[in-house]
């Protein structure tokens, strides 16, 4: 990020949380529904995209606002 600020390149790391993916063969399930959605993830990256010149959000960190259910 500090190396491409001074050419007007923005960077934002997001570190989501758990995901309801199909990474690892996971077949995502109703058991994951306390997930976050990647959609959740795709609309955060759009308001990412949409944050004013003057606004770097440089880290986002995302979980799921709800526990598992058991």
């Amino acid at each position: 990020m500090l190396d491409l600020r001074q050419y007007g390149i923005k960077t934002s790391t997001v570190m989501p949380g758990s995901v309801a993916t199909y990474f690892n063969n996971h077949v995502p399930n109703d058991a994951d529904a306390w997930k976050i959605q990647p959609e959740d993830l795709g609309q955060l990256c759009v308001d990412l995209l949409k944050m004013p010149a003057r606004t770097l959000p440089s880290k986002v960190e995302v979980r799921p606002s709800m526990p598992p259910t058991r």
